[in-house]
């Protein structure tokens, strides 16, 4: 089988209407249309940057829904939101906090697949797609990790040793909030569930991991936040075991040569949030108009 056959790229010519989307929506520009004016798929090197992009950009722009592409038919996707939605993502980004007492007990299993699946939507750079996931989803499991990464931290701390961006000072506020914020843990807030976005950091590329490591953790965060979950976004931990305990990083499989810059710590929050703050960032908003000229 040939590389362009791999793209399995189908057109159904009775729902075709010819108007050139996918196209003009194609990545990696290997759609034209043919001698009968039907869009085909062009031969191509490989996947991605000297080919086809896996984008299904096409499938997913056609409006009569006849083209199906790497084994995907359309009928199988789902369908643009309501435009009401835009006021709900306000909303949901306007009243989402960060999290930092949870209740024991863990998240109902099929909505973390369900969020999971969602993810698997979340944008890369170059649809290179070599974010991976791992999620403890068991609060035992993260309990095994926490025991391990708070015994070599609080050592440590007892010796002054600490990550690159903490010290005694702040160090001794993390400890004092263990008395209310953080609910006798500073690690990971007590937290049952844990989500961690990495990728192979390596060469060249090794900045494109970190940001789409980053851009996977803000759509893990709001999807989250969507289902009613509480969230906190943590980079200490990340830095807990990636400089003081890489024994416990070992606990979650992770590749040493993988970035793991955040930890999202999840699940039902002891405390509900009765309203959204009032942030007033306007003198850092820079933003050009006609009436600004």
């Amino acid at each position: 089988m040939g590389i362009k056959d791999k793209a399995q790229f189908v057109l159904d010519k009775d729902k075709c209407i010819k108007c050139g989307k996918c196209i003009n929506t194609c990545s990696g520009m290997v759609i034209e249309f043919g001698k009968d004016g039907y869009p085909y798929l062009k031969d191509f090197e490989r996947f991605g940057w000297r080919g086809c992009w896996r984008c299904q950009h096409c499938l997913a722009v056609c409006p009569t829904g006849a083209i199906s592409i790497l084994g995907k038919k359309p009928e199988d996707s789902m369908q643009k939101p309501p435009k009401e939605m835009g006021h709900y993502m306000e909303q949901l980004i306007t009243t989402r906090r960060s999290c930092r007492r949870f209740q024991n007990k863990n998240v109902d299993s099929n909505l973390i697949t369900s969020m999971l699946n969602a993810m698997s939507a979340a944008p890369t750079g170059g649809n290179a797609q070599g974010v991976e996931y791992t999620v403890i989803d068991d609060k035992d499991r993260v309990h095994e990790i926490w025991k391990k990464a708070y015994s070599v931290m609080d050592s440590k701390a007892k010796k002054h040793e600490y990550t690159h961006s903490f010290s005694d000072f702040y160090y001794s506020k993390m400890k004092q909030s263990e008395k209310t914020v953080r609910k006798d843990d500073l690690l990971f807030c007590g937290a049952p569930h844990l989500f961690i976005a990495h990728e192979k950091s390596e060469g060249k590329w090794a900045e494109d991991a970190k940001v789409n490591c980053n851009i996977a953790t803000a759509y893990f965060e709001l999807l989250c936040n969507a289902h009613g979950l509480g969230t906190a976004i943590m980079s200490y931990p990340a830095e807990v075991l990636n400089e003081l305990a890489p024994e416990a990083r070992e606990m979650l499989g992770i590749p040493r040569n993988h970035y793991t810059g955040l930890i999202i710590g999840f699940g039902y929050p002891e405390i509900e949030y009765a309203r959204g703050v009032q942030k007033d960032r306007g003198n850092k908003i820079h933003r050009y108009s006609q009436k600004s000229r």
